[in-house]
């Protein structure tokens, strides 16, 4: 019973602070309680004469487990590429139980290439961050169909512990 008050006053606590946080970024914040919080986020516009752009993160684990950020997707833009602070490609990077990940130009971060600036209208762009539970994937599983009448519960195809969250990203300049 202790340690689930304390649980719950850790997350209370982390949630007050995000909120804190992101207040002061002008962003919402994204909170998947028991799981990660997506602190802040925010994007810098193309230059003029480039279609490159890059995007940032700050992803706090609140799970059990490590989190596994694996990629980034959205319309306005072909690919992104995860960078780490040598420059190199990274295929993923692991957010230990506890910890957060706060991305920095320096740093690891997001660099996105293809950027179609006529899509960048407005504020926030909507970039769709792929995430996994656990340090490796679980077998792939096909779409169960939902039936409310015979008790059966749905889920969809892929992986079980990937998932997609859409964040609204603040442009800057």
């Amino acid at each position: 019973m202790y340690t689930v008050i304390k649980n719950i006053k850790r997350s209370i606590i982390i949630l007050l602070a995000m909120v804190f946080v992101q207040t002061a970024a002008h962003a919402q914040p994204v909170m998947i309680p028991g799981f990660m919080g997506i602190e802040s986020s925010y994007m810098h516009a193309p230059a003029a004469s480039s279609d490159s752009a890059t995007a940032f993160f700050t992803i706090a684990n609140l799970h059990y487990e490590p989190i596994v950020v694996l990629g980034l997707s959205g319309d306005m833009f072909d690919h992104a590429t995860l960078v780490g602070s040598n420059g190199a490609e990274l295929d993923q990077v692991i957010i230990e139980p506890g910890d957060r990940l706060v991305m920095s130009a320096n740093d690891v971060h997001f660099q996105l290439s293809g950027v179609d600036s006529a899509n960048l209208e407005g504020h926030f762009q909507e970039l769709t961050l792929l995430v996994r539970r656990g340090l490796e994937p679980l077998e792939e599983v096909e779409a169960q169909r939902r039936d409310a009448n015979n008790g059966q519960r749905g889920r969809d195809a892929g992986v079980p512990n990937e998932h997609k969250y859409v964040v609204n990203v603040p442009l800057r300049n």
